[in-house]
């Protein structure tokens, strides 16, 4: 699995930095194999720009705090490249709203963005994610959609791509007295399994689709 799916996927418990701050990225020859299909090119392009549009709605009229650093990759792919990221906080509730990962040199290049959206009580309910590879900027190499769903003891969410393809599903907690810690890709999603107590526990009322999600803001 590569590490960037492995951020987005694993670290989705109440975010406190941005996805990607989490663990570096070696931009090697197996990431640079990964392409985005001719026909996702301009959907996924335009997620992007919807994405930077609710990162300006959600910081608008707010006190925000912002955290920075600045740091490279390994591999040759992205040997000499740099990279500024910023935290946008909430400066009263100290939630994450967004975090930017942009090209050091040209700031209006964006790498990485994050965007994420809160319930009442302060739980993530979607987020959002584009990567662009560093450097690149025909189309981004990976987009996720991320649905949450919170249970008294559960925290499940299913993931889709701006395609509205589904990829990804995890739930961990407890729940009927046991411990719960699925985790499915596409093809594990099969009847035997959607139709557990768990599993609908976990997921049952999260929608099939992102349909509404696609374009985020």
């Amino acid at each position: 699995m590569h590490i960037t799916t492995w951020i987005t996927r694993y670290s989705l418990l109440l975010p406190a930095v941005c996805y990607i701050a989490m663990a570096p990225i070696n931009a090697s020859s197996e990431t640079v194999a990964l392409s985005v299909n001719d026909d996702q090119v301009t959907v996924w392009n335009r997620f992007v720009e919807s994405l930077v549009d609710l990162h300006k709605q959600g910081i608008a009229g707010r006190e925000i705090r912002k955290s920075e650093l600045t740091g490279g990759y390994g591999g040759e792919f992205a040997k000499g490249y740099t990279y500024r990221e910023v935290n946008y906080h909430d400066a009263e509730s100290g939630r994450l709203l967004s975090c930017i990962r942009q090209d050091e040199n040209k700031p209006e290049k964006i790498q990485v963005i994050d965007v994420y959206i809160y319930d009442a009580t302060g739980r993530v309910i979607r987020d959002y994610t584009a990567i662009y590879l560093p450097g690149a900027r025909h189309a981004p190499i990976r987009t996720f959609i991320n649905l949450h769903q919170y249970g008294e003891k559960l925290h499940g969410f299913r993931q889709f791509d701006a395609s509205g393809n589904l990829l990804y599903e995890q739930c961990r907690g407890q729940f009927a007295g046991h411990d719960v810690d699925l985790s499915l890709e596409e093809h594990q999603i099969k009847p035997t399994v959607t139709a557990s107590n768990d599993y609908q526990a976990c997921f049952g009322r999260l929608p099939d689709t992102a349909e509404k999600y696609l374009i985020p803001n």
